[in-house]
């Protein structure tokens, strides 16, 4: 993209969300191990782990309005604020008390995180404007974000870690704070108000206000709601294959735990190419082919990695299952941007989140109890089945418009 007086806003949002997601990776690592340090308990780290989670849920339902009634902009501010103070609040309380109760430290990262939905929604309902002021189209816009999102999940808990290890865990909780402060003022400064003086916010309509706007708004539209079921499909099963599946297998099979590194680096760094390639994907194939295409793709790999004998076999279908998964989540923005109102776009945009996340959770549990009676190679092959028919049908009954 070019750079203009222009381009600056759209260039200061993506700067933001790269620094926004860089942080929310880097205190989903740090977390844990900051907790287990002063409270030397699992269950402790766990609890505070589900208060990192749950916050998806409740931007489905608050979130949304929140941006819909003050603006996008100052709801992505204000979540980043949030977070700077939350993520300051953790370690001083560590710190300086003895003895912290699950309970706190679970009120504690409930809080920050239950923000940040809210602000990666806000800033994707900002890039319809910023895309018409720029002159520079949401394909192209979404390839390049799609490619910085996957950068940020790649080398996050890389760079979580090593500043754990290098400065600390409280100068390293210190240092994420003030990431999100400075995501804060790139926004404020680069992204302009317009001269009229804006109301300070807009009353939604009783329809526009209603409970669950955004999932009514979704399920009534044929492709968003074919991608959001798909997406919770995707989700159950691509989780699971991260999280649990890929470690249990490297484990079984060749007892390496270094391998799981470079399996789920090659896996993310392929994410990151098929999301840069995704505008010229576009321009070449139908959108049904790159996302119904890349979901089909994602499953075959899936299921090879279970009949594969060797690392390099694992590792190469790894690579091919996050190459066009990465290329089909620009396309899902950019089909929802095209399509959803601006005056509901949050509650459409945080519910969009809430679904795909929905079955995460379920398909992890899922997955254990598969390995756990049936063995990883099973809960591969059965993983990979569900989301190969559940594409095929997507992919018949509500194919993607090319607009």
């Amino acid at each position: 993209m070019k750079w203009n007086s222009q381009s600056i806003p759209l260039h200061g949002l993506m700067a933001a969300e790269f620094l926004s997601l860089l942080g929310n990776q880097i205190a989903a690592v740090a977390i844990p191990l900051i907790v287990l340090q002063f409270t030397h308990s699992p269950m402790a780290a766990g609890v505070a782990g589900a208060g990192n989670v749950l916050p998806i849920l409740f931007a489905a339902l608050i979130g949304g309005k929140v941006i819909d009634t003050f603006g996008a902009l100052w709801a992505s501010i204000t979540a980043d604020l949030m977070s700077f103070v939350s993520v300051l609040c953790l370690p001083l309380v560590l710190i300086n008390f003895s003895d912290v109760s699950p309970i706190v430290l679970f009120v504690l990262v409930f809080i920050g995180a239950l923000f940040d939905p809210t602000g990666v929604s806000a800033r994707q309902a900002l890039v319809p404007s910023l895309a018409r002021l720029s002159r520079v189209s949401l394909v192209k816009i979404n390839g390049y974000r799609g490619a910085l999102e996957n950068g940020a999940d790649l080398a996050g808990p890389i760079v979580g870690t090593t500043l754990f290890s290098l400065i600390g865990a409280a100068n390293t909780f210190f240092l994420n704070a003030l990431s999100f402060l400075v995501c804060a003022t790139i926004l404020y400064f680069c992204i302009r108000r317009k001269k009229r003086k804006p109301s300070k916010f807009r009353r939604l309509t009783k329809e526009e206000g209603s409970l669950f706007q955004g999932v009514r708004f979704i399920l009534a539209n044929p492709s968003l709601r074919a991608m959001a079921l798909v997406g919770m499909v995707a989700n159950f099963v691509v989780l699971p294959f991260l999280g649990l599946l890929l470690p249990v297998l490297v484990t079984q099979k060749f007892g390496d735990p270094m391998i799981l590194g470079v399996i789920l680096s090659v896996f993310g760094l392929a994410a990151t190419f098929g999301a840069l390639g995704f505008s010229r994907l576009a321009e070449r194939i139908s959108r049904s082919m790159i996302y119904y295409g890349g979901l089909v793709v994602t499953a075959l790999s899936i299921g090879a990695s279970a009949l594969v004998e060797t690392p390099f076999g694992v590792i190469v279908s790894a690579a091919f299952a996050g190459l066009l998964l990465g290329a089909s989540n620009p396309l899902e923005q950019t089909i929802f941007q095209e399509q959803v109102p601006r005056k509901i776009a949050g509650q459409v945009f945080t519910s969009q989140n809430a679904l795909r996340f929905l079955g995460g959770p379920l398909g992890l549990l899922l997955a254990g109890i598969a390995v756990e009676f049936l063995g990883v190679d099973w809960g591969l092959l059965a993983g990979a089945a569900i989301l190969f028919f559940s594409t095929l049908l997507g992919m018949f009954v509500a194919p993607l418009k090319n607009l």
